[in-house]
């Protein structure tokens, strides 16, 4: 084992403990050395495999049952309960990945970093409190649904206990497959207990839904804990101070409406084909955009892989060059040349094939399948302006390009059909890529405000 620099001893003598607490260091930094980037890719797809893979799994076999009334009280409530767990993080974990590798890199003193996660567990919590008061509305006094009621309450301790998550902890230190192993926990959970209500009351298999739910999220947070612990991590709560909590609230909403408007522009896209394309054609759109999104999903397991690193090697210029953000997304390139490659073939061997609604699948997948390539160098841009700190301004430039997309489906939607939702997708994600690129070059330093 190699001697420790001098930061790392300055960080230590930072740190009140024990005479042990170099090797608790040196535990944390040969960390990401034993897990390397390719292990850490085969975990969280193998977590997304024994999380959302499992629960498809039950769906299907629900399906299969006849299940059909079970599968829409729980996929309408869960859906719900997942998108309250994303705007508790708010992105948050972004942030916390990137101050990690800041501090492992030797960027930040140990009382500032474990500041700024007890300023950023308290803004998960007033996020958390703010769904749950709107829940609480809603299963006490506006439903009268049993099942919704009983799921509700018994789901919104999931939400708090959330607010405590340590996924950017574990990715700011290499081990973003553990934290992608121990989040399929929850998904599991929630996957077993849909499997044994079938035969429960309403308001019984909303019990059981939602507590499982919430069993999970404590379940994944317990073990997260555990292996920080096991790096010579303990979790640390430090003082607050007025001015980190405004800039915990900024950077957490700035990082919250970088995920609202391709979520809003989608819906938006949605609500378009139905209205004016007709059932089969929004079918046929919703499945390719499932297919794209979750290529895109893989694609930013690799960018969460790869994040630690560009953090340090960002923190080293005043400017990004295009041939320098590609060097450091080697990986994730050659996964989206070879996803979009695959899409490209597939989908041509629909040319070949009887016209019916698999074959409609295929010519949609052919055509939307240079969006694979836009997302993911947009995604690319992004995941470097957030390394330099630039939550804002990421913010700004994806609503703006959303609202782009939304506008360029909308004019020509009754004119160019699917086509419309082509350009509108192109016309998003090439706009915010031109002037996230743009304010790279434009430069500075780096910003370690947080």
């Amino acid at each position: 084992m190699s001697m420790l620099s001098q930061s790392e001893l300055a960080r230590t003598a930072d740190r009140p403990g024990s005479a042990d607490e170099p090797r608790k260091v040196s535990l944390m930094r040969i960390a990401p050395a034993r897990s390397s980037h390719l292990t850490n890719i085969a975990l969280l797809i193998i977590g997304l495999g024994g999380g959302q893979g499992v629960i498809f799994a039950v769906q299907t076999w629900l399906v299969a049952q006849g299940e059909l009334e079970l599968l829409s009280r729980f996929g309408t409530h869960y859906s719900f309960a997942i998108l309250g767990i994303i705007l508790t993080d708010g992105g948050a974990s972004t942030i916390l990945a990137r101050e990690m590798a800041r501090f492992s890199g030797g960027e930040s003193a140990a009382d500032e970093f474990w500041r700024i996660f007890s300023e950023t567990v308290l803004f998960r919590l007033s996020m958390a409190t703010l769904i749950a008061t709107g829940a609480l509305i809603y299963g006490l006094v506006i439903t009268s649904d049993g099942f919704s009621r009983a799921y509700v309450l018994c789901a919104l301790p999931g939400l708090l206990l959330w607010a405590g998550n340590v996924v950017g902890l574990l990715d700011g230190v290499g081990l973003s497959g553990i934290s992608g192993i121990t989040g399929a926990l929850a998904y599991a959970a929630s996957a077993i207990a849909l499997a044994v209500v079938q035969k429960a009351s309403p308001e019984l298999a909303g019990s059981i839904l939602g507590g499982a739910f919430s069993g999970g999220y404590l379940l994944t947070v317990l073990a997260q804990w555990m292996v920080l612990r096991r790096c010579g991590w303990p979790i640390r709560i430090e003082k607050v101070t007025a001015a980190g909590l405004a800039q915990a609230f900024r950077n957490g909403s700035a990082m919250l409406f970088q995920l609202l408007p391709g979520q809003i522009g989608l819906r938006i896209q949605l609500a378009l084909s139905a209205t004016y394309l007709g059932p089969e054609t929004t079918a046929v759109f919703t499945y390719v955009k499932q297919i794209i999104t979750a290529v895109t999903m893989i694609v930013n397991v690799v960018l969460r892989v790869e994040f630690p690193g560009l953090v340090q090697q960002i923190s080293r210029t005043s400017s990004q060059r295009f041939r320098t953000i590609l060097a450091a997304h080697k990986t994730s390139i050659g996964c989206v040349v070879a996803f979009a490659a695959g899409a490209i073939i597939v989908s041509s061997l629909s040319y070949m094939m009887p016209p019916n609604r698999f074959s409609a699948a295929g010519h949609a997948l052919l055509l939307f399948a240079p969006t694979i390539l836009t997302i993911s160098l947009s995604m690319m841009m992004m995941q470097t302006m957030v390394a330099r700190g630039e939550y804002a301004r990421v913010a700004g430039i994806t609503a703006a390009g959303a609202a782009l997309g939304i506008a360029v489906s909308y004019v020509f939607v009754t004119i160019a059909g699917l086509y419309a939702f082509l350009a509108g997708e192109l016309a998003f994600h090439l706009l915010a890529f031109v002037l996230m690129y743009r304010s790279l070059l434009r430069g500075g330093r780096p910003s370690y405000q947080s």
